[in-house]
């Protein structure tokens, strides 16, 4: 389950994974969402898998997502930043491998983090804790 905001006032995407995670169906989805929000230069994007418990082919994932980025690339722009919040160790490790996959076919700055605070300092944004920012950031623009 995939559920996607966009934060016009931060320029923020905020993707929350939970449960199961295919990751072509995924990327489908942020091929859509960034469709939606007509990609702004400078977006951020944050990536909570602190609820993830299952994945399917995380391999093809990476490969899946940069031949999506390519293809925008021509009309969207790709995301400035993109941090991927994974505190437990075994989709810390996953994230870290799409991490190092993506990280070579695109501009956008990733990196993987297994503490809020640490991944909300990375986008430039105020916060310790995501799900309290979120909360104080309001409703935003729902993409799902």
């Amino acid at each position: 389950m995939n559920t996607a905001t966009y934060f016009d006032a931060q320029n923020l995407l905020y993707v929350r994974c939970s449960a199961h995670l295919h990751f072509a169906s995924l990327t489908a989805r942020i091929a859509e969402w960034i469709i939606t929000i007509d990609a702004p230069r400078d977006r951020k994007v944050l990536v909570d898998l602190r609820q993830l418990h299952t994945v399917d082919r995380p391999i093809d994932g990476s490969v899946e997502y940069v031949q999506m980025q390519r293809k925008l690339a021509h009309e969207f722009p790709p995301a400035s930043k993109l941090a991927l919040l994974a505190p437990r160790p075994e989709v810390f490790v996953l994230a870290r491998i799409f991490e190092q996959s993506a990280q070579d076919h695109f501009t956008t700055e990733i990196d993987v983090f297994r503490n809020d605070a640490e991944a909300l300092a990375f986008l430039g944004l105020p916060a310790e804790d995501v799900d309290d920012f979120v909360e104080v950031l309001g409703k935003g623009q729902r993409l799902d």
